[in-house]
Protein backbone atom coordinates (compact mmCIF):
# COMPACT_ATOMS: atom_id res chain seq x y z
CA UNK A 1 0.00 0.00 0.00
CA UNK A 2 1.65 3.30 -0.86
CA UNK A 3 0.99 6.68 1.58
CA UNK A 4 -1.23 9.18 0.37
CA UNK A 5 -0.76 13.03 1.17
CA UNK A 6 -2.42 12.26 4.90
CA UNK A 7 -0.74 9.07 5.35
CA UNK A 8 2.61 11.22 4.98
CA UNK A 9 1.63 13.83 6.97
CA UNK A 10 0.36 12.17 9.79
CA UNK A 11 3.82 9.76 9.32
CA UNK A 12 6.27 13.21 9.25
CA UNK A 13 4.44 15.12 12.38
CA UNK A 14 4.23 11.79 14.09
CA UNK A 15 8.62 11.70 13.20
CA UNK A 16 8.36 7.81 12.01
CA UNK A 17 9.75 8.93 8.62
CA UNK A 18 12.32 12.18 9.29
CA UNK A 19 14.05 14.20 6.96
CA UNK A 20 17.18 16.54 7.66
CA UNK A 21 17.22 19.49 7.52
CA UNK A 22 13.43 18.83 7.60
CA UNK A 23 10.79 19.32 5.01
CA UNK A 24 7.95 22.16 4.77
CA UNK A 25 4.71 20.89 4.64
CA UNK A 26 4.63 22.60 1.18
CA UNK A 27 7.23 19.97 -0.03
CA UNK A 28 4.03 16.78 0.43
CA UNK A 29 2.21 16.23 -2.64
CA UNK A 30 -0.62 13.68 -3.12
CA UNK A 31 1.65 10.34 -2.55
CA UNK A 32 5.16 11.63 -2.83
CA UNK A 33 7.25 14.35 -0.91
CA UNK A 34 9.69 16.23 -2.75
CA UNK A 35 13.15 16.83 -1.95
CA UNK A 36 15.98 18.99 -2.89
CA UNK A 37 19.37 18.91 -5.05
CA UNK A 38 22.18 18.48 -2.02
CA UNK A 39 25.87 19.69 -2.42
CA UNK A 40 28.04 16.84 -3.37
CA UNK A 41 28.27 15.62 -6.74
CA UNK A 42 30.14 12.39 -8.39
CA UNK A 43 31.28 12.18 -11.83
CA UNK A 44 33.16 8.86 -13.19
CA UNK A 45 36.80 9.56 -14.58
CA UNK A 46 37.05 8.57 -18.20
CA UNK A 47 39.94 6.26 -18.71
CA UNK A 48 41.11 4.73 -21.61
CA UNK A 49 41.29 0.72 -21.96
CA UNK A 50 39.89 0.59 -18.13
CA UNK A 51 37.05 -2.48 -17.35
CA UNK A 52 35.37 -2.46 -13.92
CA UNK A 53 33.49 -5.05 -12.12
CA UNK A 54 30.94 -2.97 -10.27
CA UNK A 55 28.72 -6.23 -9.69
CA UNK A 56 32.18 -7.70 -7.86
CA UNK A 57 34.21 -5.91 -5.02
CA UNK A 58 35.03 -2.47 -6.33
CA UNK A 59 36.26 0.17 -4.75
CA UNK A 60 35.43 3.31 -6.70
CA UNK A 61 38.05 5.53 -4.84
CA UNK A 62 40.66 5.48 -7.79
CA UNK A 63 37.90 5.53 -10.77
CA UNK A 64 36.12 8.74 -9.33
CA UNK A 65 36.00 12.40 -8.76
CA UNK A 66 33.93 13.82 -6.02
CA UNK A 67 33.04 17.75 -5.79
CA UNK A 68 31.58 19.43 -2.57
CA UNK A 69 29.82 22.66 -3.09
CA UNK A 70 28.82 23.37 0.37
CA UNK A 71 30.97 26.45 0.66
CA UNK A 72 30.57 27.82 -2.13
CA UNK A 73 28.02 31.34 -2.17
CA UNK A 74 26.27 30.88 -4.96
CA UNK A 75 26.27 27.04 -5.85
CA UNK A 76 25.33 26.28 -9.29
CA UNK A 77 25.38 22.18 -10.46
CA UNK A 78 25.70 21.73 -14.47
CA UNK A 79 24.54 18.59 -16.09
CA UNK A 80 25.29 18.81 -20.02
CA UNK A 81 23.85 16.51 -22.41
CA UNK A 82 24.64 13.21 -22.29
CA UNK A 83 26.35 13.69 -19.24
CA UNK A 84 26.01 11.35 -15.96
CA UNK A 85 27.14 12.19 -12.55
CA UNK A 86 25.92 11.15 -9.16
CA UNK A 87 24.47 13.30 -6.59
CA UNK A 88 22.38 13.55 -3.11
CA UNK A 89 19.30 14.61 -1.77
CA UNK A 90 19.67 17.67 0.86
CA UNK A 91 17.42 15.88 2.55
CA UNK A 92 18.94 12.94 4.59
CA UNK A 93 16.08 10.81 5.26
CA UNK A 94 15.53 8.29 7.69
CA UNK A 95 12.83 5.02 6.72
CA UNK A 96 11.13 3.09 9.33
CA UNK A 97 11.27 -0.95 9.29
CA UNK A 98 7.77 -1.15 8.39
CA UNK A 99 8.02 1.41 5.32
CA UNK A 100 10.00 0.99 2.26
CA UNK A 101 10.37 4.02 -0.65
CA UNK A 102 11.41 4.61 -4.39
CA UNK A 103 12.89 7.53 -5.33
CA UNK A 104 11.30 9.15 -8.56
CA UNK A 105 11.72 11.93 -10.73
CA UNK A 106 9.57 14.94 -11.72
CA UNK A 107 7.65 15.36 -14.85
CA UNK A 108 8.24 18.71 -14.96
CA UNK A 109 12.35 18.19 -15.09
CA UNK A 110 12.29 15.12 -16.90
CA UNK A 111 11.04 17.27 -20.03
CA UNK A 112 13.40 18.89 -19.69
CA UNK A 113 15.92 15.77 -20.04
CA UNK A 114 16.42 14.81 -16.61
CA UNK A 115 16.48 11.30 -15.26
CA UNK A 116 17.09 10.88 -11.61
CA UNK A 117 17.76 7.57 -11.36
CA UNK A 118 18.82 5.17 -13.67
CA UNK A 119 17.58 2.02 -12.46
CA UNK A 120 17.93 1.96 -8.99
CA UNK A 121 14.83 3.60 -7.12
CA UNK A 122 13.99 1.26 -4.13
CA UNK A 123 14.97 2.51 -0.91
CA UNK A 124 15.06 -0.09 1.74
CA UNK A 125 13.53 -0.16 5.12
CA UNK A 126 15.96 1.18 7.77
CA UNK A 127 17.80 2.88 5.15
CA UNK A 128 19.59 6.80 7.09
CA UNK A 129 21.25 8.97 4.61
CA UNK A 130 20.97 11.14 1.69
CA UNK A 131 19.23 9.59 -1.01
CA UNK A 132 21.78 9.11 -3.97
CA UNK A 133 20.84 10.42 -7.49
CA UNK A 134 21.87 9.10 -10.52
CA UNK A 135 21.73 12.40 -12.82
CA UNK A 136 21.60 12.19 -16.49
CA UNK A 137 20.87 14.58 -19.27
CA UNK A 138 19.05 12.72 -21.85
CA UNK A 139 17.87 16.20 -23.88
CA UNK A 140 19.82 18.77 -26.02
CA UNK A 141 20.19 21.18 -23.98
CA UNK A 142 22.83 21.73 -20.77
CA UNK A 143 20.66 21.53 -17.55
CA UNK A 144 21.65 24.33 -14.84
CA UNK A 145 20.56 23.76 -10.80
CA UNK A 146 21.21 25.22 -7.93
CA UNK A 147 21.96 22.48 -4.88
CA UNK A 148 20.21 23.23 -1.50
CA UNK A 149 17.11 25.24 -3.51
CA UNK A 150 15.96 22.90 -6.21
CA UNK A 151 13.34 20.12 -5.84
CA UNK A 152 14.80 17.30 -7.90
CA UNK A 153 13.51 14.46 -7.07
CA UNK A 154 10.25 12.89 -5.12
CA UNK A 155 10.24 9.77 -2.75
CA UNK A 156 7.37 8.24 -1.95
CA UNK A 157 6.35 5.80 0.67
CA UNK A 158 4.99 1.96 1.17
CA UNK A 159 3.88 -0.11 4.03
CA UNK A 160 5.84 -3.12 4.11
CA UNK A 161 3.51 -5.73 6.01
CA UNK A 162 5.70 -7.43 8.20
CA UNK A 163 8.42 -4.87 9.28
CA UNK A 164 12.14 -5.71 9.20
CA UNK A 165 14.04 -6.66 12.32
CA UNK A 166 16.72 -3.91 13.40
CA UNK A 167 19.11 -6.82 12.97
CA UNK A 168 18.79 -7.94 9.86
CA UNK A 169 18.48 -4.04 8.63
CA UNK A 170 21.96 -3.67 9.92
CA UNK A 171 23.31 -6.81 8.35
CA UNK A 172 21.67 -6.56 4.91
CA UNK A 173 22.12 -2.43 4.22
CA UNK A 174 24.91 -1.83 1.79
CA UNK A 175 24.57 1.95 1.73
CA UNK A 176 22.60 3.21 5.26
CA UNK A 177 24.59 6.06 6.45
CA UNK A 178 26.47 7.23 3.42
CA UNK A 179 28.09 10.51 3.11
CA UNK A 180 28.74 10.76 -0.71
CA UNK A 181 27.15 9.65 -3.49
CA UNK A 182 29.65 6.50 -4.40
CA UNK A 183 30.72 5.02 -1.46
CA UNK A 184 32.42 1.56 -1.08
CA UNK A 185 29.60 -0.80 -0.67
CA UNK A 186 29.13 -2.78 2.99
CA UNK A 187 30.33 -6.22 3.06
CA UNK A 188 27.27 -7.97 3.71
Amino acid sequence: MMLGRQDLLQAWNRKRIRFNPDISPEQVGLASVDLRLGYIFTSLKAQAAVVIRPAHEFDPKDQIETIDLTGEKEPIFRLKPKQFKLGQTLERIRVPANLAAHVNGKSSLARAGLAVHATAPHINPGFEGPITLELFNSGDWELEFFPGKDLVCQVSFWKVQTPVPEIAISRMSSYRGQTVPFPAKKKA
